[in-house]
């Protein structure tokens, strides 16, 4: 029991210096890139510049903010007026006719004169040039042509950036991928977000557009929470590449006050790692848009940020060595065997911390090992802090330095449990959310149903507790009791993440944004309000040896101990950003639990005083 307990010490002392070389890396990269940029839609730059009574440059001139314009793919519809002819026909400039020539070319079948073997559509120059484009006449119209040149001229002349935004046809060639992209290039289009649903060359071309990108010295830019078919993928195959973007919709913004837009967009730089912010604000005029850019410029500043002409920027290498994963991984395996051992103690089980101490290192040498490493971390760690402090519960008359010791024990086990976790998956594309820990949900529930467990067994005194109450008759009050739980283990499921924002009731959301306002960063709410609280008052229990309520109590105490853990498993979420909400989660969870416990003992004297 000694030489396991002594391995233990050795294997988390060494994976979590391990651990903490690569947090340290990690937290380097994020701190070298601080620059965002703002991106604003060329349709709504039109109508703000219409509004004036200016041409586009001149008002993209009278901003001193720095700023990108996004320029969406054209077709024939967009740019061309269909004029009566026996065959569909589009009359264009000479600058469009031109451009529609070189991409329809690449995208389509055309001749130079009309075609008598299959239906075709006719495309005039204002010169009298044409030529003609084999196809169905709305399929035809609908083909990508580029960026507007007319669009390109005035925002050049404007001085601001150029934001791609070309669509995916279907059956594109590999040939027309590299023209297209070739060809934005040309035009001064440095950052691509790709329009529609699906990014450019889903499916079989996607490895093409990665290529093509890296080869053009192009950003791509990822949407937040958008589920465009193929985005993951060029996010995997060209982290190197790619920076998040974060866009207040047209709809959106017509339900959002300027102030909320601003707080919107200076959160997801914040806590999201987003480097490009793209602005709509429908029925903003130009006055209430240059408040809003100065006072999101003033949030960024600060917060550490900087607002840059083609500012985003793909985050530096983040590829700590493979020792160091695989010594992080060592120590998560040791504390796994330290756990059989307790069960086990001779024999083979012996020798349970080496076996897995070595198995999770190996593992850990590849990526799908350390994700497995990383979950079982999640798991262990919260579990054993609030084990842990069954046994280090001293008898007698408790006393604050008591319970203040008592109290640092699951703290500082899932802190080394996110410890571990950061270091196992401090690479790139976890930055990005190109991939992600996973296990979220099973991370939440299993401690949870672990604890609970326990803590029923070890008030009832025999650990063969629950061997023995299988084998009961149900009651209803049981059937109640499991049911409440399992609701309750069902909300906390169903919260993580942000697929049910429905289950965050409205006073909650008014308070989250109270807390945004004082605290910068607030602390999630199932910990400061439940689960902390909840773990003074258990270490109380504890302490005076009260076990009634106890079982439940540690079930909402380790509610606080998962989410704490499940903070820094967002790993998109920059370092500094999960420190600060962890720190005012536990220095508020605390404190209200420790006002809990003071009415508790005022309401027991009292009710004391009134019997007698």
């Amino acid at each position: 029991m000694r030489l396991s307990g002594a391995l233990l010490a050795v294997g988390l002392i060494v994976s979590s210096l391990a651990a903490g070389a690569a947090a340290l890396q990690r937290l380097r990269v994020e701190q070298a890139n601080r620059s965002v940029e703002l991106a604003l839609d060329y349709p709504d730059v039109a109508q703000w510049a219409s509004a004036e009574g200016k041409p586009v440059a001149a008002w993209l001139q009278g901003f001193s903010t720095p700023f990108s314009v996004a320029l969406t793919e054209g077709t024939l519809a967009d740019w061309g007026a269909p004029i009566p002819a026996s065959t569909p026909t589009y009359l264009l400039s000479e600058a469009r006719f031109q451009q529609a020539k070189r991409m329809l070319a690449l995208k389509a079948r055309v001749e130079l004169q009309p075609p008598q073997d299959a239906p075709a559509i006719e495309v005039r120059s204002a010169r009298g040039a044409r030529f003609w484009v084999v196809g169905d006449a709305a399929t035809v119209a609908q083909i990508g042509l580029g960026l507007d040149p007319v669009q390109v001229a005035q925002v050049r002349a404007g001085g601001k950036p150029i934001i791609a935004r070309l669509v995916n046809p279907q059956g594109v060639t590999p040939l027309a991928l590299r023209g297209s992209l070739l060809f934005a290039r040309e035009q001064g289009a440095s950052l691509l977000i790709f329009a529609g649903d699906q990014a450019l060359g889903y499916r079989p071309g996607l490895q093409a557009t990665a290529h093509n990108i890296k080869a053009n010295g192009m950003r791509f830019g990822a949407i937040e929470f958008a589920k465009q078919a193929g985005a993951g993928n060029l996010m995997g195959a060209i982290p190197e590449r790619t920076v998040r973007v974060h866009s207040v919709g047209l709809a959106e913004s017509l339900l959002l006050s300027p102030n909320e837009i601003v707080e919107r967009l200076e959160r997801a730089a914040q806590e999201r790692n987003i480097r490009v912010l793209y602005l709509r604000a429908a029925g903003a005029d130009t006055a209430t848009l240059r408040e809003l850019l100065q006072s999101l410029t003033h949030r960024l500043q600060r917060a550490g940020y900087v607002i840059r002409e083609s500012g985003a920027r793909p985050f530096g290498a983040l590829q700590p060595s493979a020792w160091q994963f695989a010594l992080a991984g060592l120590g998560v395996g040791v504390l796994g065997g330290w756990l059989l051992t307790l069960f086990r103690r001779t024999g083979v089980w012996a020798l349970a911390p080496l076996a897995l101490g070595g198995l999770c290192a190996a593992l850990c040498l590849f990526p799908m090992g350390r994700k497995l490493v990383a979950l079982a971390a999640a798991l262990l760690f919260p579990t054993v802090g609030m084990l842990a402090m069954a046994w280090l519960a001293p008898g007698g008359m408790p006393n604050l330095w008591q319970g203040a010791r008592l109290l640092i024990v699951p703290f500082a086990w899932s802190l080394m449990g996110a410890l571990h976790i950061v270091g196992l998956l401090a690479e790139t594309p976890f930055l990005i959310k190109a991939d992600q820990f996973a296990g979220v949900k099973l991370a939440h529930a299993l401690p949870l149903l672990l604890v609970l467990g326990f803590y029923t067994a070890w008030v009832v005194g025999r650990w063969d507790f629950w061997r023995e109450w299988l084998t009961r008759p149900v009651l209803w009050g049981q059937v109640l009791l499991a049911l409440v739980i399992l609701a309750a283990v069902g909300l906390m499921l169903l919260r993580t993440g942000n697929e049910a924002p429905g289950a965050v009731p409205d006073w909650e959301l008014r308070l989250r944004a109270l807390l945004e306002t004082v605290m910068n960063v607030r602390p999630r709410t199932k910990e400061f309000l439940i689960g902390h609280p909840a773990l003074v008052i258990g270490a109380a229990m504890l302490l005076m040896r009260q076990t009634r309520l106890l079982p439940l109590t540690m079930f909402l105490a380790t509610i606080g101990q998962v989410s704490l853990v499940n903070t820094f498993c967002h790993l998109h979420s920059p370092l500094l950003v999960s420190l600060q909400r962890t720190g005012w989660g536990i220095l508020l969870g605390v404190g209200l639990g420790l006002l809990a416990l003071w009415l508790m003992r005022r309401i027991n004297l009292l009710t004391t005083h009134a019997v007698r």
